[in-house]
């Protein structure tokens, strides 16, 4: 579950998915609203045993510490109210770093037992500063840096998330050996290739289907740095890297359609907008996103007004959830890479095409194929390589 305590973001990244308004936005999510979706939340027939709440989209810690603490409380107590006990609840707060100090390091500490961080940082100086500005132009990096080294001093290891533009493609060992030297600051390494590959006036943001090689290349060289540092002794993950291997290994068991099948299954996540706006499937806090293929956008009504048994039996999830059934069926008859799919591509095809029958997008090739294609490769020159020394594979 995704809520938007604000929209309001402290920098104006090139490649934000928010809308430059929007960002300049001071609104918070109100601890009424909290309230009442939670109580949804904890009283609905579709929770399962285990809830992830994540704040994001807009900068989470430009919200005072006492939010968060107001907020994890109600939460809590509303679980304990609806007496929903048995499901564990946990806490992801999701940031460009640039505001950690040594209040929020206390707070990240007291709340250690059920609360994740993750930081933005997209890897050198150069690659970093090009794209993640503050509103004056100012460089964020050193201060992401040194919010890296005072976590650590209080012995907080966070999640990274980093994104891939045509300046990390032109140099993946420093790319790499910048997260690698900081290997025990952090506890999670995962890249993002952005979204839509043509959505940016920027040229060192988009791609298109030719990249193949190019990002092919760039995944194999990953690949390459990551087992030689395990050749080392060490161990250093990037979370892009095993969950494609995991997707391949397990395509031709009965959980064949599990990565792709979770992506656009309706409620798998719920995203709330800090107006109480209500999305589901990926579409992430895009409220307003294709109104002219919904009525009112992807949004399905606002949680203030609305309960969640009546969006679940809406004609519009109920239109969505077709819509991205038969996205799904068409790739599943077309694309050979249909087993090892993450989804997440029903929108951006129809973007693309049109209609939900298409089946291969620039996005496809360069998130999914290029990287089982790097994947493959490895796989083969190992299986070739223990076949030679007699080794099992």
């Amino acid at each position: 579950m995704v809520l938007q305590g604000t929209p309001f973001c402290n920098l104006n990244c090139t490649y934000c998915d928010l809308s430059r308004e929007s960002r300049r936005t001071r609104i918070q999510m109100a601890p009424d609203l909290i309230e009442r979706s939670f109580q949804e939340i904890f009283e609905s027939p579709f929770l399962g045993d285990s809830l992830t709440v994540i704040w994001h989209s807009g900068e989470p810690l430009t919200l005072p510490i006492g939010y968060y603490e107001d907020a994890i409380t109600r939460i809590l107590q509303t679980r304990m109210a609806c007496e929903r006990e048995d499901v564990d609840v946990r806490f992801d707060i999701q940031t460009n770093g640039v505001l950690i100090d040594e209040a929020w390091c206390a707070f990240f500490l007291r709340h250690a037992s059920h609360l994740d961080l993750g930081i933005s940082c997209d890897g050198p100086v150069s690659m970093h500063d090009t794209f993640r500005k503050n509103w004056a132009g100012r460089a964020s990096h050193a201060a992401v840096v040194r919010a890296f080294d005072l976590l650590a001093s209080y012995g907080i290891a966070p999640k990274v998330i980093a994104v891939v533009t045509n300046l990390t493609l032109a140099d993946p060992d420093a790319f790499f050996e910048f997260f690698w030297e900081r290997r025990s600051q952090i506890r999670g390494f995962h890249f993002n290739v952005l979204a839509d590959g043509g959505a940016s006036a920027d040229p060192a943001l988009n791609y298109n289907a030719s990249d193949r090689e190019r990002y092919r290349s760039f995944y194999k060289r990953l690949l390459q740095l990551t087992k030689s540092r395990t050749e080392w002794g060490y161990d250093f993950e990037i979370k892009n890297l095993t969950l494609g291997l995991r997707r391949i290994l397990t395509a031709r068991s009965e959980c064949v359609d599990e990565y792709e099948a979770q992506a656009t299954a309706p409620l798998q996540s719920l995203n709330i907008d800090a107006n109480g706006l209500v999305t589901s499937f990926y579409a992430g806090l895009a409220p307003d996103a294709f109104p002219n293929r919904y009525e009112g956008g992807m949004s399905l009504g606002n949680i203030r007004d609305t309960s969640l048994l009546e969006i679940a039996t809406s004609q519009k999830l109920a239109i969505i959830a077709r819509d991205f059934e038969q996205s799904r069926a068409a790739c599943a008859a077309a694309c050979p890479y249909f087993g090892v799919c993450p989804g997440g591509f029903e929108l951006t095809k129809f973007a693309r095409h049109g209609n939900f029958d298409g089946s291969e997008t620039p996005e496809c090739v360069i998130h999914v194929k290029a990287l089982t294609d790097a994947l493959l490769d490895d796989l083969e020159a190992h299986v070739a390589t223990s076949a030679h020394h007699g080794l099992p594979v």
